[in-house]
């Protein structure tokens, strides 16, 4: 069995970039085998459920792909994936070069898990995002990441975008570029896993409090030493 642990990617548990490498670092060496985080772009102010009840730290979100890059410069051996990442926030070719780069700089360790998302407000805000066609979207990204990855030059005439033949030197270290894991619960998400992911990614909320693990304790321990090491940087109302 391979344990993980998520980054945090709300709130004020992150501080810096030195309070982040020394958790890293310090999740690593616990023997954990993968560092973990999500995406949250934006967070309305009228959500229409009780998103927001877990504290106005929801409101407070970092970027997925900076957290995994200085968790990759501060570690050697840990996998970094994104469960999951809304690949509808961006556009193709920046993904493609962004899990690229990251791919690279942690010398192939990346793992991108995908999933459509649940905030039907998000894709009011994304451009050129339609919530009535996502999982055509998620699709269509996904062929052009495989293309990226894995042909050069590389053009792309989709319904979503189009890309003039175009050079893409920048090879990921993984060959055919890192595995992509795929959430959701539908018939329809089972056969995109079969079609474009490794495998499925599911998710269940947390264990029951009993069943936390010495090493769980540990890392929790060690989360909060990291904080303390730089100030937070929150507002203070």
């Amino acid at each position: 069995m391979q344990l993980g642990f998520m980054i945090p990617l709300v709130g004020p548990a992150v501080s810096g970039a030195s309070a982040l490498s020394a958790f890293v670092r310090g999740v690593e060496d616990l023997g954990y085998d993968a560092l973990w985080v999500g995406d949250r772009l934006v967070t309305p102010v009228d959500v229409g459920s009780n998103y927001l009840a877990r504290g106005p730290q929801m409101a407070r979100s970092f970027d997925p792909v900076l957290l995994l890059t200085v968790a990759a410069a501060a570690t050697s051996r840990v996998r970094l994936n994104t469960s999951t990442l809304s690949t509808f926030y961006y556009e193709p070719p920046h993904l493609a070069r962004q899990l690229t780069t990251l791919d690279v700089l942690s010398d192939g360790r990346l793992g991108v898990g995908v999933g459509l998302g649940w905030m039907k407000q998000e894709y009011g805000v994304a451009r050129n995002a339609d919530w009535q066609r996502r999982g055509k979207m998620l699709d269509d990204t996904l062929a052009f990441l495989h293309a990226w990855w894995t042909t050069s030059p590389v053009s792309w005439d989709s319904e979503f975008f189009t890309m003039p033949p175009v050079h893409a030197g920048l090879r990921p270290v993984q060959v055919g570029g890192p595995p992509v894991w795929i959430g959701g619960a539908s018939e329809a998400a089972m056969r995109r896993v079969g079609r474009s992911g490794v495998g499925w990614l599911g998710v269940e909320g947390p264990a029951p409090a009993a069943s936390v693990s010495s090493q769980d304790e540990g890392a929790g321990r060690l989360w909060s030493v990291a904080r303390r090491r730089t100030p937070a940087a929150i507002p203070t109302r």
